[in-house]
Parts: structure tokens; C-alpha cells; sequence
């Protein structure tokens, strides 16, 4: 049977505040979205809903399209933050129950041979947004995630308001960057090959 579309790419930016998940088909964007997990507490929980709905996402994708691929985040081994001895420091923890989210989507897209990559955030940051380095706002400060956002609003995608989820600030009104992040990713996924710097994750 001949299949409706060539390419379903599905970006996801995955973590246990918020995933954001959004579908490519065929070069351009087809939904941009974000699950913010309400209502769930344990990593269990938000793995299994995780596991649905991309479960359901998959049964249809697969239907449509010739081919359907799924790429998320690169876990990060260092980091930026901290100070003093922790500067650079990603806790064991965070290495363990990011895998395993990771584990989760992967064994999910294994149920219809599905193929699950990876990509460095400055890998698809500089291909699709123009540059890894965030710009500068008039106060001087870097907005790291402002540039994202302000891309796919440019592609007409206009649903990233949200609630922020925890720290300081909570329950205020900011763009949702999880789903501006994942939408930038789905696109990665129609580079030319060469240009892609993917790792299959296994």
C-alpha cells in the first residue's frame, strides 16, 4: 500500500519537568507541543505516559509515512553551571534517570522498527536556528532559549505559553521552549545526510 507522506520525523527534547514533542513530515513542521506531565509524581509515571503516547503517536505515523524516524536530545555529560568543584559537575543521578527516559523512547520505537538518534543541542541549534551561541538581550544577558522560540513563532507556530513548572517564579506565564526546542530538532532530521550529526541510540 503506498504510504501518504516519505519522511515522519518526530523531534522530541525530552526530560521530567516537560518533553517537548513535535512531528515533521516531509521538511516542514506539522505540530509543535510539549507534555508538562500534571498530575504525575514519580519518574515511573512520566516514563509510562511517555511511553503512550508516543505509542499512539507511532501506530500512526508509521501508517502514513515510508519511512518514520525519531530523534531527541544528546544526553549532556557536562555542564556550564555550578560553582567551585561543581562547576561542570552532571550528578550520576542525572545520568541514570535521563537514560532511562532515553530507554524508554527506545524501546517504545523498537515495537515498529522505528530507528532512535540523538543530536547535541549545539549541533542543531547551529543548523537550524543559525548559531549555538545565544544572542544578548538589551540588558546584556544571554537568553538562551529565546532564540528558538523566536524561530518557530516565525514559522507561524504560535502555542508556547505555559505555565512554569517549578522554582523560582512558579505558575507564571512564559514560552514554552521544550516545544520551540523539539521543533527545531524534528527539523534537523531533514538535513542533507552530511550535515547531520546524529548517534544512533541502541
Amino acid at each position: 500500500m503506498d504510504k501518504k507522506y516519505d519522511k515522519i520525523v518526530i523531534g522530541i527534547d525530552q526530560s521530567y519537568t516537560a518533553t517537548g514533542i513535535s512531528i515533521g513530515i516531509d521538511g516542514e513542521l506539522n505540530k509543535v507541543s510539549s507534555i508538562n506531565y500534571k498530575g504525575l509524581k514519580s519518574k515511573s509515571e512520566k516514563r509510562r505516559y511517555i511511553r503512550d503516547i508516543l505509542h499512539r503517536l507511532l501506530t500512526k505515523a508509521t501508517h502514513k509515512a515510508s519511512k518514520v524516524t525519531i530523534i531527541c536530545e544528546r544526553i549532556r555529560t557536562f555542564s556550564g553551571g555550578g560553582k567551585g568543584k561543581d562547576k561542570g559537575h552532571i550528578s550520576p543521578s542525572f545520568l541514570k534517570m535521563t537514560g532511562a527516559l532515553i530507554a524508554t523512547i527506545v524501546d517504545v520505537a523498537a515495537e515498529f522498527n522505528v530507528n532512535v538518534y540523538s543530536v547535541d543541542t549545539r549541533a542543531w541549534k547551529s543548523r537550524i536556528v543559525g548559531s549555538s551561541k545565544s544572542k544578548k538581550d538589551k540588558d546584556g544577558k544571554r537568553d538562551a532559549k529565546g532564540d528558538t522560540v523566536k524561530f518557530i513563532q516565525g514559522l507561524g507556530f504560535d502555542l508556547f505559553v505555559r505555565e512554569k513548572m517549578k522554582g523560582k517564579n512558579k505558575g507564571e506565564k512564559i514560552f514554552d521552549d521544550d516545544a520551540a526546542d523539539s521543533g527545531c530538532i524534528a527539523l534537523y532530521g531533514f538535513l542533507p545526510v552530511k550535515q547531520q550529526k546524529l548517534v544512533l541510540e541502541e
